[in-house]
């Protein structure tokens, strides 16, 4: 009986942190919002035109999605770390 309680336990602390696990991705709202004010910040702030803003925008997009859980991790870590910016220089060229 023992065994079923445990195997029980296991399966529920598997389930929610699988469930914790798939809430930190980035969905594709975040990734559209962030694209978003990317534009905006690039032909606004950077004076690029909207094909630079594009281009610039998708890579940035990429290493945000590659190196950050979703968009409150990078904007906390990238706020915390100044040197993380420098993940986004390939994407200037």
């Amino acid at each position: 009986m023992k065994t079923f309680y445990a195997s029980i336990l296991f399966f529920i602390i598997v389930s929610c942190n699988t469930k914790q696990t798939e809430s930190l991705k980035w969905t594709e709202e975040e990734k559209d919002l962030t694209y978003k004010e990317c534009i905006t910040y690039t032909m606004d702030v950077m004076d690029m035109n909207l094909d630079e803003s594009n281009s610039y925008c998708q890579c940035s997009i990429d290493v945000l999605t590659s190196n950050f859980e979703n968009n409150e991790d990078a904007r906390i870590k990238i706020e915390n770390d100044k040197s993380l910016r420098l993940l986004f220089e390939a994407c200037e060229g």
